[in-house]
Parts: structure tokens; C-alpha cells; sequence
């Protein structure tokens, strides 16, 4: 991950935190309640099109970084905060963790350095995913992500600000392979296994461009077009939801740095009839809050991609 120049405080230190302080001094508590709002869904494709896009990784001469066009529908968000265990894994694929005071933040981790957050951060992020999942006897990071709201520093990504799924069940299991190995992969393959992401924010609790999610259970195969991104040497498949009435979605109002929210992309368990899992795969994206006061705090925040394995 690349440093963010010399225009803007590095992560490692604590100006991000003092700037978010001095900012929420001046505005109210973050924005909270249901809402209904905008949420940008990629466009249908006719049938022999497919959507892609190029991510880090330049496109051949004359196309487009993508052909993926958003277009806004109306949907209302529900927030979980006072109900957070009102939606899990299994039906839901989301998840609230709290309590989190002993996961490592600045100055112990250096957010601009991949060891540091590898070393520091990685090892805290697999026990409280392997905490929260019974059964996972395996959780294997295979990358991160730090995303802000600022104009700058350029190097970070911007919220993503379409509702997407990273990757489908087929990229799913070329995950497993890619990062397990050749030996390790299949075997794994054989039990239950899933892509879970890890999200907090870094500088505070959260009031510009939450993550919503909509429940699993609400979301039908046939609401997700198959997309593709090409990914500097491999390419995957992604999904891109459609909206829909029905879908429910949710979002955790001023979501703090003692919380995480566990998004599940794939679950292996989800294919099999009966088994109770629905779906198994949360759509999500940020999301602009009209309610967001002016000269609120930028958001920073971090997702870290895992697989998880158990024996089930």
C-alpha cells in the first residue's frame, strides 16, 4: 500500500485521530435511525455484455477502466444500533462485533506499512474472527484496504460508493487455491469455507459515507448480475445487485473503534439445501447521509479480506 505523500499526515501518527477530534467538537453526535436515501446500482447489461472494470491494473489502449455505470434507486437503510444482534452470519451474513478495546490501533500500528499492519494488525483481526465464527479453525488474510473520504491523499481509495459483491462463488474458490496452495487448497475446499471481510473505521466513530448492507436472506441469486475485474495479472468474478422490493438493508449508525462489522462475501454452507444458511453473501456499499453534518470528520477506516475454514 502506498504512502500518502507529503501533503497530508502519514497514518502512522496520531494527527488523523486529533484532526477527527478537533472536527467532532463541533458537530453534533453522528447521524442515527432509519433513512431512506439514494444507493447507486450498476446498470443491466443486455444479454452477451458484461460489465468489468480494471483495478490497479491499466487497460489495453482505447478502453475504458469500466463500462459499469451506477444509477441511483431510492432504499430504505435500518439502523442496527440498540439491535445489533438482531442480524448474524448464518441469516444475514452480517455480523456486529463490540468490545473490541484490545485490538491494536496508532501509534501501535503504522496504517502506511504493510509489515507493520501484517504484524500488528493481522493477528488480532484472525482471533476476532475466529472468536465470532464457531468452529473456524482457519483464518488466513489475503488482503487489505484503507479507504478515506478527504480529497486527498490521493494513494488511499475513496468510499466505494455502488453496491457490489467482491467476489462470486466460483472466484471464491480460486481464492482458496491462489492463496491456500495447491496441497492445502483442495483439501480445505472439502469443508466449509468462506471470504468474510473485517471493517472498522480508524480515526472515530463514523458520520460521512456509512457501509450498508443488505440481509442475505433478501437478496435472490437472480438480483446479482456477474461482472468482471481484471486485478493486475488474474481477473475474478464479482457480483453487481440489482435492487429489489423486499431486500432489507441495514447500516450501524457512528460505528466505533471498539466495533467491527463482518460482512460474509461467500459461504460455501449456502449451497446446501436445507442447511440454514441463507444466501451467504452480503451486497453492500457506502452510502452519502443527507443527515451528515457540514464540517463533520472524514471517514478512515480498513477492511481486511479473510478466508475462513472449518470442518463442518
Amino acid at each position: 500500500m502506498p504512502g500518502i505523500g507529503v501533503n497530508g499526515p502519514a497514518l502512522g501518527d496520531s494527527r488523523i485521530v486529533d484532526e477527527y477530534k478537533a472536527a467532532a467538537a463541533n458537530v453534533p453526535a453522528p447521524p442515527s435511525g432509519d433513512l431512506t436515501t439514494p444507493v447507486l446500482f450498476a446498470q443491466n447489461f443486455d444479454k452477451g455484455t458484461t460489465g468489468y472494470m480494471f483495478i490497479k491494473n491499466p487497460p489495453p489502449a482505447g478502453v475504458p477502466y469500466t463500462n459499469i455505470r451506477g444509477e441511483p434507486s431510492l432504499v430504505t437503510i435500518e439502523d442496527l444500533r440498540g439491535k445489533e444482534d438482531s442480524v448474524n452470519l448464518d441469516h444475514d451474513s452480517i455480523q456486529v462485533l463490540r468490545g473490541l478495546v484490545d485490538m491494536p490501533r496508532s501509534p501501535e500500528v503504522i496504517w502506511d506499512s504493510e509489515k507493520s499492519i501484517e504484524t500488528q494488525f493481522y493477528p488480532a483481526v484472525e482471533s476476532a474472527v475466529k472468536k465470532a465464527i464457531p468452529g473456524a479453525h482457519t483464518v488466513h488474510i489475503f488482503r487489505h484496504g484503507i479507504r478515506h473520504s478527504k480529497s486527498w491523499p490521493v494513494p488511499y481509495n475513496p468510499p466505494a460508493m455502488i453496491a457490489h459483491l467482491d467476489q462470486t462463488g466460483p472466484a471464491a474458490v480460486n481464492r482458496v487455491l491462489r492463496h491456500m496452495g495447491p496441497v492445502e487448497g483442495p483439501r480445505l475446499l472439502q469443508g466449509r469455507y468462506r471470504i468474510v471481510h473485517f471493517w472498522t473505521p480508524l480515526n472515530g466513530p463514523v458520520y460521512t459515507f456509512p457501509v450498508a448492507f443488505a440481509s442475505s436472506a433478501t437478496v435472490k441469486d437472480d438480483d446479482i448480475q456477474t461482472f468482471v475485474s481484471h486485478l493486475g495479472g488474474y481477473r475474478e468474478d464479482f457480483g453487481a445487485p440489482r435492487y429489489a422490493d423486499g431486500q432489507r438493508w441495514f447500516y450501524l449508525s457512528g460505528i466505533s473503534q471498539d466495533e467491527a462489522l463482518l460482512a460474509q462475501i461467500f459461504d460455501s454452507k449456502a449451497l446446501v439445501k436445507n442447511s440454514g444458511v441463507r444466501g451467504g453473501r452480503a451486497v453492500h456499499s457506502a452510502f452519502r447521509d443527507p443527515r451528515t453534518p457540514a464540517g463533520a470528520p472524514d471517514r478512515w477506516s480498513i477492511e481486511v479480506s479473510c478466508l475462513v475454514f472449518s470442518d463442518e
